[in-house]
């Protein structure tokens, strides 16, 4: 009997059948004791129960049916790629819609526009912050504002190119959740939408705390050195985006729209480091899952009692394959905001800790680099984990079909297991690396040697960049 494929039997006539059978032996119990007036209407109300129960479970399994078929990534990711829109980054159009092909980036908009502005910004901020590097001096902490100016409009164009090419995507991961949203595959625990959300939410929170305390401590320095110096602030807006966004005001007349404006570009540009990530992280959690069910599926052959036909391992294979090929898409598609993610992360990394390893000013700006420095070590691992979650998941069918007896082997599941065995599928970093647990320790070690590097070259520079309390820049008068 297992020589063939196992046939799917709908789920929908077994709730039906067993009220039927319940209802049944009821009214047989109870008709023993009763007139034959009394049965007919007894009969009458037990069948008019039995056909509500029926249609109560019907409607039940057609909900749950329903909202299968809306557990696909596309809509699952649909408000978190809404709210990066709001600050320009990923401006394509279509994504509300429930038709991956009507997804398009269309160059003559307002999220295209508010892109390149947002862009043109960050370079130009760039710009400035090397002349004032110029002129201050260099030192191993206060570079981070031009390398976080150039990285932030890196990853804002990563984004802009993937925008072109997101519909092929797209499109191929709608077919495999509409392959794995059916029989025989089924979720275990949560929904992928669930996942994804309280994921990606979570983090996003998380990254709105560190934001929150980054202003909170630069607000504080500021006061502090108000209350230090003895100077008479009657704008504390205008005070606080005169020293902040120095390098800009240094090349232009200030104004409170113009201050606003940088503000909200400095906000956007913050969310970028985090968007990457929380944006790989979703990804690996869509395609990790898709594996795990296929292993959901196989662990009932763990115990090797179940000896499936061939025709099993044809459907198997071809969905194997075919979230192979939705990986190969998406490593071709997001390739290299892996490679800037993660160099990024380990620059910040080591710049955190290089903060946190020297006595800070006080408490606050002591709460605020420990925070980030933790958050950031966090949201690394994350990355690195659910990326590596995919190469985890997609070699466990090797571990099940092994356990399988010679008597159950055919020519497809021979196939099956020699993919398995030679190919490594897991997402990479332009090809310099394949992201897998392994990697993980290798740049914690990586880690460690680029921080002796910057304590050295913190101790070289420690004289230099530095700008004193109670220093006014010319464009300052209060």
């Amino acid at each position: 009997m297992f020589g063939t494929a196992w046939r799917s039997v709908p789920l929908i006539d077994y709730p039906a059948f067993g009220v039927k059978t319940i209802l049944g032996n009821l009214g047989r119990q109870i008709g023993r004791h009763q007139s034959p007036e009394t049965k007919a209407t007894t009969a009458m109300t037990l069948a008019a129960k039995g056909h509500a129960l029926r249609q109560k479970v019907h409607q039940r399994l057609r909900s749950k049916i329903a909202d299968d078929e809306r557990d696909t990534f596309l809509r699952a990711i649909r408000p978190f790629v809404l709210l990066g829109q709001v600050f320009g980054i990923f401006p394509i159009y279509g994504i509300t819609g429930s038709d991956p092909g009507q997804l398009r980036l269309k160059w003559f908009s307002l999220r295209v526009v508010l892109n390149l502005v947002v862009v043109v910004t960050a370079l130009l901020q760039a710009f400035f912050e090397y002349g004032r590097l110029k002129m201050i001096g260099v030192n191993a902490k206060n570079v981070s504002g031009l390398i976080f100016f150039l990285d932030a409009a890196v990853i804002n164009v990563l984004f802009l190119n993937l925008a072109t090419g997101w519909r092929t995507v797209a499109s191929k991961w709608h077919e495999v959740d509409q392959t794995f949203n059916r029989t025989p595959y089924q979720m275990v625990g949560w929904s992928l939408r669930k996942r994804l959300r309280v994921a990606s939410f979570t983090l996003l929170f998380l990254a709105f705390v560190e934001h929150i305390l980054s202003i909170v401590s630069t607000v504080h320095n500021q006061l502090n050195e108000i209350h230090y110096c003895n100077w008479t602030v009657p704008d504390y807006f205008k005070h606080y985006t005169l020293r902040r966004f120095a390098n800009i005001y240094l090349n232009f007349t200030f104004n409170h729209l113009s201050a606003v404006f940088f503000t909200y570009v400095s906000s956007a540009l913050t969310i970028y480091w985090n968007y990457q990530d929380i944006f790989i992280i979703a990804i690996s959690i869509g395609i990790s899952t898709r594996f795990q069910q296929i292993n959901n599926h196989l662990r009932m052959l763990s115990d090797g009692v179940l000896i499936p036909g061939e025709e099993f391992w044809i459907r198997v294979r071809t969905n194997y394959v075919q979230v192979c090929e939705l990986l190969d898409d998406v490593d071709r598609a997001i390739s290299w905001t892996m490679l800037i993610s993660c160099a990024t992360n380990l620059y910040y990394i080591c710049l955190q800790i290089l903060h946190v390893s020297k006595k800070l000013a006080n408490p606050v700006e002591d709460a605020y680099y420990w925070f980030s420095l933790l958050f950031l070590i966090l949201r690394t691992v994350i990355v690195f984990l659910s990326a590596a979650h995919i190469n985890d998941c997609a070699k466990k069918p090797l571990e099940i079909i092994m356990k399988i007896p010679n008597v159950g082997w055919c020519v497809e599941l021979e196939r099956f297991s020699t993919q398995l065995k030679s190919e490594k599928v897991a997402l990479s970093g332009m090809g310099f690396f394949n992201l897998t647990r392994q990697l993980l320790f290798s740049m914690a070690g990586t880690i460690v040697t680029y921080e002796l590097v910057m304590l050295k070259f913190d101790q070289q520079s420690e004289s230099m960049g530095n700008i004193p309390l109670c220093s006014k820049f010319a464009f300052e008068k209060f």
